[in-house]
């Protein structure tokens, strides 16, 4: 195999697999070193950025790579996602928590009104967060797919830095989409 179709054999990997793959997988698939395969993934990245395009080659954290939508085109075709985007008022509850982390949702609910306990549900569902009974509570962290879905690190210092900064753009994009109120509770914070 040649190196173009080395180039489309792994953007073909990550659009088919739904998911981070890591440098070690895509590697396998192509039959070439790593190092090789850092190249092609690093080339690939570059095409994508300057075909300004809805898509992005983004590496993540522990050799991982994903074929993702640049997070600022959410808002916009958010509700042809399967499974549906989150509203704007739970995007909130899951910056607050991601920032907050780990934290009672005794806490979340007290900071943000009882609405939450449904954000918390819906959260859970999708795999963003984490729920784990504690006492008549439960503690709140984010997941491993919040992280790669919002292209973040996975250690919790390096992200809440990154949320404050990506987080904050992307909320304010929903909420001009959604034409929502300007109800900022947990914003201030950011």
């Amino acid at each position: 195999m040649g190196l173009d179709e080395d180039l489309v054999t792994l953007e073909a990997a990550l659009y088919v697999s739904g998911r981070a793959l890591t440098l070690e997988e895509l590697s396998d698939l192509i039959g070439k070193a790593q190092s090789t395969t850092q190249k092609l993934l690093d080339q690939l990245s570059a095409e994508y950025m300057h075909r300004d395009g809805a898509l992005e080659v983004v590496p993540l954290p522990r050799e991982r790579y994903a074929l993702q939508l640049k997070p600022e085109l959410t808002p916009r075709v958010g509700k042809l996602i399967p499974g549906g985007l989150l509203s704007f008022a739970t995007l909130q509850t899951l910056v607050y928590i991601a920032l907050k982390q780990p934290i009672l949702q005794s806490d979340v609910v007290t900071q943000r009104g009882t609405h939450c306990y449904d954000h918390v549900k819906e959260l859970t569902e999708k795999k963003f967060i984490d729920a784990v009974p504690e006492g008549r509570s439960k503690i709140l962290t984010t997941t491993q797919l919040f992280s790669d879905y919002f292209g973040l690190d996975t250690d919790r210092i390096r992200m809440k830095a990154q949320l404050r900064h990506k987080m904050k753009k992307i909320l304010e994009d929903q909420q001009a989409e959604e034409s929502v109120s300007p109800r900022t509770a947990g914003l201030e914070d950011l």
